[in-house]
């Protein structure tokens, strides 16, 4: 029988030490998002992954916080990418379609839905967020993304919020974590280089709005996903960033 997931990042540093992969481990931080940035062009890897038990000063999008049970219950995480050139408007609805895959391939009994700009949503609650920077020197360039994921637990403060342990009534086994890590990672490295063009693929475009419409309670049915990222529905036309 697998093993069953005790902390999420006890299992994920498992995972990039196997994969041999570069992390660092802060036991506690103010936000792994803020640690990624500090000499992020000093940086010469391709790859840095940044991992904490507990934030502090958690971000979310705009004045937003992201709170956590302070125990390594969720995956608390900033995958760091050095890049060829800035990303375009296009990298938030790319990397949002890269976490929904990701999950919805290793899990695809449950049903996931994606909330623009940010909000990976399952039977209806948010369980994993996205806070996407760059940083641009010269000629150097570093995406930065930065993902809460609630798995074993959430914090009770917010109704809508959730957990992914809460859908699947056998518990999450090592396998399964370490399979969704290796399909996240999979899809990112593929939505790093859609990210530096200007338009969405078509096929993004459709995977997009089928994942929006499957968020239930959504305030409007999509009806396309145009190259530039902006949702078209009977209301009329709306940009990514402005939901």
């Amino acid at each position: 029988m697998s093993q069953k997931l005790s902390s999420v990042t006890d299992a994920t540093v498992d995972w990039a030490q196997q994969r041999g992969l570069n992390y660092i481990f802060t036991a506690q931080t103010g936000s792994t998002n803020d640690d990624a940035k500090v000499n992020a062009l000093d940086d010469q890897s391709d790859f840095l992954l940044h991992l904490t038990n507990h934030q502090q000063k958690g971000r979310g999008r705009g004045d937003k916080t992201w709170l956590d049970t302070g125990n390594g219950e969720s995956l608390l995480s900033t995958w760091s990418f050095k890049v060829s050139s800035p990303p375009q408007a296009i990298t938030g609805p790319r990397i949002g379609l890269a976490l929904f895959s990701a999950a919805s391939k290793t899990w695809p009994s449950l049903p996931w839905g994606l909330k623009p700009p940010n909000d990976l949503i399952l039977k209806g609650h948010k369980v994993a967020g996205l806070l996407i920077e760059s940083i641009s020197a010269g000629d150097s360039h570093r995406l930065v993304i930065g993902l809460g994921f609630n798995v074993l637990n959430h914090p009770r403060k917010f109704d809508e919020a959730s957990h992914l342990s809460e859908s699947l009534l056998s518990g999450i086994d090592f396998g399964e974590w370490f399979q969704f890590l290796d399909e996240l990672s999979s899809q990112l490295q593929s939505a790093i280089v859609d990210c530096m063009k200007t338009e969405l693929s078509s096929t993004a475009c459709l995977e997009l709005a089928r994942a929006i419409n499957a968020t239930p309670e959504r305030p409007f049915q999509v009806t396309e996903v145009t190259p530039q990222g902006d949702l078209i529905h009977n209301g009329g036309i709306r940009p990514w960033m402005d939901i």
